[in-house]
């Protein structure tokens, strides 16, 4: 009889593709989602994992929730009687425990990095597996492979549940802090890079330019490859996939092998580009992200950019709040407009030191705004076509308001025209 697995917000983007995976392995996966996006759990009915709430005393064997439903814990427990009930993470250590895991790792850049060695590797005829916690475009967010295999994926380090996994070949994009509530300071992010080199297999992928990674790399005496990092992060991902590819299959990768890359959901994803209107989304949330993003978008659309940002947790707001000011009230400075909308507080619970307001407080630059008021900007803007550019940033939920009244300001235009 096969494995019965129920899943706490099955929808989410770390969950699905995992869900998907273990009906492939076998499983009887079902699971639950208080605020389903529609993509996933599309995905997920066509693959057979039913979005379902279960009645209370179902029998299952593993309930498996994100990091989210942590705090709900002890109610499913006690919901589901019998049911151990387990992290995302730690569910998805013991798939990969049995394959030839590439792990790939850091604070941000891990789905792009994977989605580009996956398709890469996919398309030079490997035998392997991949999962990626976001949707790419043109390309499935996961790939099954048997035990043994190979299998590319994004590690996320924000629960510590990094702390369960062995990979063959680490990949690791970046040091930099982020989810302070894990890891507290940069002491202790190099201490579980160390800890992960050291249950690492073969080989370790690191940046050329970070010594830190490097010293513990040599440290660790595997294969390295160090990666050349680039002013334009749509490089640095780049090499850095290619890098991933070489080190997991063992040959060379050229240019031709990443030419259909298309990019992620959320990613530079280009929402409008219309006659006198422009909006892009990018999914930046931590201070490195933001001021990569803003100087990428800035030479390639030199003009008045009016910038939505919604910060992501609490934690990360209080922890990097002058870092975000700073970046920007350097973009208004440059002569956009910056809205700031509320944080977006994930799983967190509300402490006013990580409010929006920390950040707004150090510069009279940046305005603080609700989410209307920036649907209000983005109509008006529509509308007047007047060449206004928009980008909506930060991994919080407008991205999905701001999309769907730019698709309907879409929709209306070509109502209009024909």
């Amino acid at each position: 009889m096969s494995e019965k697995i129920y899943m706490g917000g099955v929808c989410g983007m770390g969950m699905a593709p995992l869900a998907a995976f273990m009906k492939l392995d076998g499983m009887d996966v079902s699971g639950f989602d208080d605020a389903p996006n529609p993509d996933a759990q599309k995905m997920l009915e066509e693959r057979g994992v039913a979005v379902r709430r279960a009645p209370a005393g179902e029998r299952f064997d593993r309930i498996v929730i994100s990091s989210a439903l942590r705090t709900r814990a002890g109610e499913l427990a006690a919901e589901f009687p019998g049911a151990k009930v387990e992290l995302r993470g730690q569910a998805w250590a013991k798939i990969c425990a049995a394959r030839r895991l590439v792990a790939v790792v850091g604070s941000h850049g891990k789905s792009t990095v994977s989605a580009m060695a996956a398709q890469a590797a996919a398309l030079s005829g490997e035998n392997f597996g991949w999962l990626i916690g976001a949707f790419p475009r043109g390309f499935p967010m996961l790939g099954h492979c048997k035990t043994g295999d190979v299998l590319i994926s994004e590690i996320d380090e924000s629960d510590a549940t990094i702390e369960l996994f062995s990979p063959e070949v680490c990949v690791a994009l970046n040091s930099d802090l982020d989810h302070v509530d894990t890891y507290a300071d940069k002491s202790e992010m190099l201490k579980m890079f160390e800890r992960l080199f050291s249950r690492t297999g073969r080989a370790v992928v690191y940046p050329e330019s970070d010594a830190e990674l490097g010293r513990l790399a040599a440290a660790s005496g595997l294969d390295a490859y160090p990666v050349k990092l680039s002013d334009d992060f749509t490089k640095t991902n780049l090499n850095f996939a290619r890098a991933a590819c070489e080190a997991a299959f063992g040959k060379t990768f050229g240019d031709e092998a990443f030419g259909a890359f298309k990019g992620l959901a959320r990613r530079q994803e280009v929402l409008a580009d219309l006659p006198g209107f422009f909006a892009i989304s990018d999914y930046a949330h931590h201070p490195r992200e933001l001021d990569s993003f803003l100087k990428w978008i800035q030479k390639r659309r030199p003009g008045k950019l009016t910038m939505i940002f919604q910060p992501h947790r609490y934690t990360r707001t209080k922890r990097f709040a002058a870092e975000f000011a700073e970046i920007l009230d350097a973009c208004a400075r440059r002569g956009n407009d910056v809205l700031l909308l509320p944080v977006y507080p994930a799983s967190e619970p509300f402490d006013p030191e990580g409010e929006s307001r920390k950040i707004s407080e150090k510069s009279a630059n940046i305005k603080l705004a609700r989410a209307k008021d920036a649907c209000d900007a983005i109509l008006r803007a529509a509308e007047s076509r007047n060449g206004a550019s928009f980008a909506i940033v930060g991994a919080g939920d407008f991205h999905f308001e701001a999309k769907s009244l730019i698709e309907s300001i879409k929709f209306q235009r070509k109502d209009t025209t024909t």
